[in-house]
């Protein structure tokens, strides 16, 4: 497991719209698990994927956030300083939507992919055809 600051899911091709030029990222503090499981709302960023910049940011408050403690998973509060703070930077955003590109370009077709940032380095945790 990656004990992550930030974490979320991207997906490759835009899940609702189904736009192929676009790179969607949600983000939220903590461990994946606050997104999946639909305990957080989540940044949402668009990017455009020929030109590699974002066109929209939509940030979301987080009050809570699931972490690592003694070796369990445990619900915490995330701090009232950083609540309201964007989960990621425009370059991080970026970056991760190029990595995003270059997974669907070697699988060639539309990934769902989960995601953690760690000590300022992103791992892909898993990669997917996107099905939905």
């Amino acid at each position: 497991m990656v004990d992550s600051e930030v974490s979320g899911v991207a997906f490759s091709v835009h899940p609702v719209s189904k736009n192929k030029n676009q790179v969607i990222i949600e983000a939220g503090f903590g461990l994946g698990e606050s997104i999946v499981s639909g305990a957080i709302t989540p940044d949402s960023y668009i990017v455009n994927k020929q030109e590699m910049f974002i066109e929209t940011i939509r940030v979301n408050a987080q009050e809570k956030m699931f972490a690592r403690k003694n070796r369990q998973t445990v619900e915490l509060d995330v701090l009232k300083n950083i609540q309201e703070k964007q989960k990621l930077s425009g370059k991080r955003i970026v970056e991760l939507a190029e990595i995003v590109t270059k997974i669907e370009k070697h699988y060639d077709f539309a990934q769902d992919i989960e995601w953690a940032l760690v000590d300022d380095q992103i791992f892909i945790l898993q990669s997917r055809p996107v099905t939905a």
